[in-house]
């Protein structure tokens, strides 16, 4: 933005200092004069105040890149903290599935019967979890 607004500030000084300098008679090219200092200087006014709102522009494009970045960093500390609430919800199931896995093998263990302990050896047999976990290097190695 701020470029084009450079160039449309520029542009008027170069055509207005052109046609005082085309005008033959020394008052007009006096005036031709004047009316190009006048323009050059609020030319440069303009240019000071393109500089100062590309200037702002550029503070507030770096303030809405700071404040995107803090509420990524807010949201991700705010799912690591679900991750450890269901990481350690995950590892009291699998205390509790190997304290009961524990069990069954003690009952396979105590069984001296051949049937009974074919029969334990071919109902023990739980099934474990089928999903795979994924461990993101970012998270857990970064």
């Amino acid at each position: 933005m701020s470029d084009a607004s450079t160039e449309t500030g520029a542009a008027p000084a170069k055509a207005t200092s052109r046609s005082g300098s085309r005008s033959g008679s020394s008052r007009g090219s006096s005036r031709g004069s004047s009316r190009g200092n006048s323009v050059r200087s609020g030319s440069s006014n303009s240019g000071s105040n393109n500089n100062s709102n590309g200037s702002s522009a550029l503070a507030s494009a770096l303030r809405k890149l700071i404040s995107g970045i803090e509420d990524q960093v807010m949201a991700i500390t705010a799912l690591s903290g679900q991750i450890d609430e269901h990481v350690s919800a995950l590892n009291e199931l699998r205390d509790e599935a190997t304290s009961r896995l524990l069990h069954l093998d003690d009952l396979r263990a105590a069984a001296e019967d051949v049937n009974l302990s074919a029969f334990l050896d071919s109902s023990i047999q739980p099934q474990l979890p089928q999903v795979e976990e994924d461990f993101p290097a970012r998270i857990y190695i970064g």
